[in-house]
């Protein structure tokens, strides 16, 4: 199953996401659409895109990721993301959030396999 790059529920998620990436490794908006879409996030259209780059300059007008342009490579300048230290101890928070809502989620799902595997007996 494929998802969109909208804001939705997997808003936040894909906060997070972008930011591990860019921790990982200073990047390019279409690096960071790749990495996103092997994970099943869909990049088609200029929507989607602009959804990614309207989440970039939001992480950097809050001070999370810089920016700075690429003239390395052959073709025209691109942006290069890197995380800043606000950005890492941000990503540090939501890293501790999530491991929170893994543990919620594990527990809801043992639970719902418990129900609906007795009622398929």
């Amino acid at each position: 199953m494929r998802h969109g790059c909208g804001r939705g529920h997997g808003g936040h998620l894909l906060e997070v996401l972008v930011l591990l990436f860019i921790a990982e490794q200073p990047s390019h908006g279409y690096e960071i659409a790749k990495k996103l879409s092997e994970l099943g996030v869909e990049f088609d259209g200029v929507g989607p895109m602009g959804n990614l780059y309207r989440l970039l300059m939001r992480l950097e007008a809050e001070g999370l990721v810089q920016s700075e342009w690429d003239l390395s490579e052959a073709g025209p300048a691109r942006r290069k993301y890197t995380i800043t230290e606000a950005g890492k101890r941000w990503l540090s928070l939501l890293g501790e959030r999530l491991e929170f809502q893994k543990k919620l989620l594990e527990e809801f799902f043992k639970r719902y396999g418990e129900l609906f595997d007795q009622r398929r007996q």
